[in-house]
């Protein structure tokens, strides 16, 4: 699974980052009720809106604090682990993974920082790498959860900012070797069949009849059958998105379970009312909702 937690701050004030709307005397009087809340609420995703997942990249959430106590809800039964850096992003947002310790071992992790060409002064959220094993089948599989820059900017001004995203995390994986299993996750703020994920990135459209040393967007069919995972004024967007290698769907091994791939949409995960068909979120303005996230899990399955 894969899941934009939506500002998941805790409470306590970060002087090194811009937290200071996420404080309890902040505009939005983050407090710890509804930081309890917060966490209630994102298990609940997480464990009820499908099966508990063995492997979870997450985004937009502020630190390790805030992570640890994520886990220490009783939905994850204290089997779960976390593999958590601190970027250099201004606000704080880090990417992290989740992992179920009694189907997966996590080997090596490293953060893989990006620099922007566009302004060498700003600051966007590092790419996290996690080489795992699969404790049943001994298989290795290597994982990239990723976080592009925003649009706020304009799509257009702020490509060049996603490629640079994408290039970073594909020379990474070229000097592993895409022959390797590989699932790339994340929110890229880009959808599948914009330039920083077919040219830079090359994840394109799953292709059982090309599967040569490239990534397979698992998403591509969703996008062209107008689903998504993001409601931007009122137009579903599929910027959350699963890729796999080829080595991960020719039936050897690890293998992807075909059309597995869901954008997980409960009602209950749902706004009503005046934002009916958006996903139910913490705040709209000022006003605390007592959601989930702007987002829609996404999720897939892998048979041993």
């Amino acid at each position: 699974m894969f899941y934009n937690l939506e500002n998941f701050y805790d409470t306590i004030n970060d002087t090194q980052h811009f937290d200071d709307e996420y404080l309890p005397n902040g505009r939005l009087f983050w407090n710890t009720e509804k930081y309890n809340a917060k966490i209630k609420n994102l298990s609940k995703v997480i464990h009820e809106s499908k099966e508990s997942p063995d492997i979870l990249g997450v985004c937009e959430l502020e630190s390790k604090v805030a992570l640890k106590d994520l886990l220490l809800d009783e939905r994850f039964k204290n089997q779960y682990q976390m593999v958590h850096y601190d970027s250099k992003d201004e606000r704080g947002i880090d990417v992290a993974l989740i992992y179920n310790t009694e189907k997966i071992k996590v080997l090596y992790s490293k953060p893989l920082y990006v620099r922007l060409s566009k302004n060498k002064k700003d600051r966007t959220r590092d790419i996290l790498y996690v080489k795992s094993l699969v404790l049943k089948s001994k298989d290795t599989l290597n994982i990239l959860v990723c976080h592009f820059p925003s649009r706020r900017e304009g799509k257009e001004k702020s490509e060049i900012n996603r490629i640079d995203v994408a290039k970073t995390a594909k020379k990474w994986m070229d000097s592993i070797g895409l022959s390797k299993n590989w699932m790339v996750m994340g929110d890229f703020n880009d959808e599948p069949n914009d330039i920083s994920i077919t040219e830079y990135l090359k994840a394109n459209k799953q292709n059982s009849n090309d599967m040569g040393l490239r990534l397979h967007n698992l998403m591509w069919d969703l996008m062209e059958d107008g689903k998504g995972s993001y409601n931007y004024n009122k137009k579903w967007q599929i910027i959350d998105q699963m890729m796999l290698s080829s080595s991960l769907l020719n039936k050897k091994g690890l293998d992807y379970e075909p059309e597995s791939v869901e954008i997980i949409k409960k009602d209950w995960m749902m706004q009503t009312g005046k934002y009916k068909n958006f996903p139910k979120r913490n705040f709209v303005g000022n006003q605390w909702k007592n959601g989930y996230s702007d987002h829609l899990p996404i999720f897939i399955k892998l048979n041993i």
